[in-house]
């Protein structure tokens, strides 16, 4: 399949007003996101990775239009979706899947994983029949290796890495051509990092779908992203490969490189 940009996005600026993000000021607001620019292509995962305040996750939101911005442009296959109502939207939110930190964030404790897993269906393909849905839901399972047997448990039945890919599960119900990840390993011990970013290394390879990747942790980053970029207030302060980075020249870029010391062995999981 030829490669091509499926989300692109030029001088995005996100601010809020009376409320302290970081020290950084600009009239009008504070700038979460301080007029930043980039391109993903079609098949490619793309890293972010920032301190906690640098602006990653109102990035994530405005890119998938949960947030106002207040400058720039948005295009997904090269469609400017800036300025689109939720209405017209609507078509274009199942090309572009967040998966969320926190499962409790969005899902009601109170729903099963079937209901949980049914809900963008009907939502998005109310004209499927039960059984069909029924049958998507078990594909969903079987795609992140969760058991059937889980279908009518609860949330608070699963363990954080079974959550978590029940939220990538539910992702993928819609056949996304983007999925946005916030931080969605952080929560989870390292054994189920590796297999949750397994997964998703899969998935990237069978699906060729693009991903954009936030973490704090630069190591995870490493190992799953083709480049990466380094968000610090506000700004990107450099786009590149892991190798690129190492020898940067930014001062900050430089300490994120320094104070992990595991970059090599994350280099090797991702060789794998």
């Amino acid at each position: 399949m030829n490669k091509g940009n499926v989300l692109r996005f030029e001088s995005l600026v996100v601010h809020y007003k009376n409320r302290r993000i970081f020290s950084l000021r600009r009239s009008g607001g504070i700038r979460a996101v301080d007029e930043v620019s980039m391109s993903l292509e079609q098949g490619k995962i793309m890293g972010i990775v920032g301190e906690s305040g640098s602006g990653k996750s109102s990035l994530l939101k405005a890119l998938c239009k949960f947030i106002p911005i207040q400058g720039g442009r948005i295009f997904i296959e090269e469609v400017d979706i800036t300025e689109f109502s939720d209405r017209k939207f609507f078509p274009y939110r199942r090309k572009v899947q967040m998966i969320p930190q926190d499962f409790f964030d969005i899902f009601d404790p109170k729903m099963t994983v079937k209901e949980i897993l049914a809900e963008p269906l009907e939502i998005h393909f109310g004209e499927l029949s039960s059984q069909e849905k029924e049958a998507r839901i078990l594909e969903l399972l079987e795609l992140v290796e969760l058991d059937d047997t889980l279908i009518e448990r609860l949330p608070s039945q699963l363990s954080g890495g079974q959550r978590q890919r029940i939220s990538i599960a539910r992702a993928l119900a819609v056949n996304p051509m983007i999925l946005i990840c916030d931080e969605i390993v952080s929560a989870c011990d390292l054994y189920a990092q590796k297999q949750i970013l397994k997964l998703l290394t899969t998935l990237n390879r069978e699906k060729n779908i693009a991903m954009l990747f936030v973490s704090h942790n630069i190591a995870v980053i490493a190992h799953l992203c083709h480049d990466i970029i380094v968000m610090h207030r506000g700004k990107f302060l450099e786009i590149g490969s892991l190798e690129m980075l190492r020898g940067s020249s930014n001062s900050y870029v430089q300490s994120l490189m320094d104070a992990v010391p595991h970059l090599k062995m994350a280099k090797k999981w991702k060789e794998r």
